[in-house]
């Protein structure tokens, strides 16, 4: 495990905060707010048409396959560690050379899965749906080990799922919202007793009405995501000679986005729990 000196790791922390700040604060352009202006009543007939439990099943079902994939032993090997529990012990610099290569490697990931899927158009709409919401769970759960947090327990799923949902280009009203929700579940997660905590028992740990805020969450900003997708690329995908173009870009952006949230969101919980996030953050 490397070694950092106090005044590097000092460094490093104020320099994540301050990104953090800017992150919380940053508004999405004109471009943006004119999808999400449009994509608003076609979202709200998606949440209308689509049960809350369809969206919850799928949510399930593809984190249990994204941890799965997501190489686990892998991670740990390349943080230098053995097990998890030796995690407890970094600094949040530690694991940031490998949550930076995992962050590429997803928006790769996502950019030949959108060309591919930009090709053929609609008719891939359906495996380009579940493709990007797969690897934007991989990432968030590999990046969440990263910093000590596997999602072995129903606690840490639905902090994946409330990650999930900071992703996409939101403003600084809607990532207060998903980030209370956040703060309110890690203080559940900091309460419960440690063998309720553990992966075995961890079933009925969560109250809930904080279970079905996480899902009501996701559920929304997840629906928000598919349609802008569907206005951004899929309708346009029929374009001769640029429906691929258009969907490496927005893929990639929309990946990029996923691995920064769940980079922030973890950051945000490790100061946290260690006493060393400031006021007013």
């Amino acid at each position: 495990m490397r070694k950092f000196s106090p005044k590097k790791v000092q460094k490093f922390e104020a320099r994540q905060i301050a990104r953090i700040r800017k992150w919380q604060g940053h508004r999405p352009g004109f471009i943006a707010r004119s999808v999400e202006f449009v994509v608003t009543p076609i979202v709200w007939t998606f949440r209308q048409v689509i049960p809350a439990s369809t969206v919850e099943a799928t949510l399930h079902g593809n984190l249990w396959l994204a941890r799965r994939w997501a190489r686990e032993g892998t991670t740990l090997r390349a943080l230098g560690v053995s097990s998890t529990a030796e995690l407890t012990e970094i600094e949040l610099l530690h694991p940031d050379r490998v949550v930076r290569k995992i962050h590429r490697r997803a928006v790769l990931m996502a950019g030949g899965m959108g060309f591919v899927a930009g090709i053929f158009g609609f008719f891939t709409l359906p495996v380009a749906m579940a493709g990007a919401l797969n690897i934007a769970l991989r990432t968030i759960h590999r990046i969440g080990l990263c910093y000590g947090y596997p999602a072995h327990s129903e606690a840490e799923r639905l902090f994946v799922y409330y990650t999930l949902s900071l992703a996409g280009t939101h403003g600084p009203e809607a990532k207060a919202v998903s980030l209370r929700a956040l703060r309110e579940l890690q203080a559940t997660i900091a309460a419960a007793p440690p063998d309720v905590a553990a992966p075995q028992s961890a079933d009925g740990a969560v109250p809930t009405e904080i279970r079905e805020k996480a899902f009501s969450i996701a559920h929304h900003d997840f629906s928000r995501e598919i349609t802008k997708q569907l206005v951004q690329v899929r309708l346009l995908t029929s374009i001769p000679g640029i429906g691929g173009l258009i969907a490496i870009i927005v893929d990639t952006n929309y990946m990029r986005s996923v691995g920064w949230a769940a980079r922030h969101a973890y950051q945000l919980r490790w100061l946290n729990d260690r006493g060393r996030l400031p006021e007013g953050i």
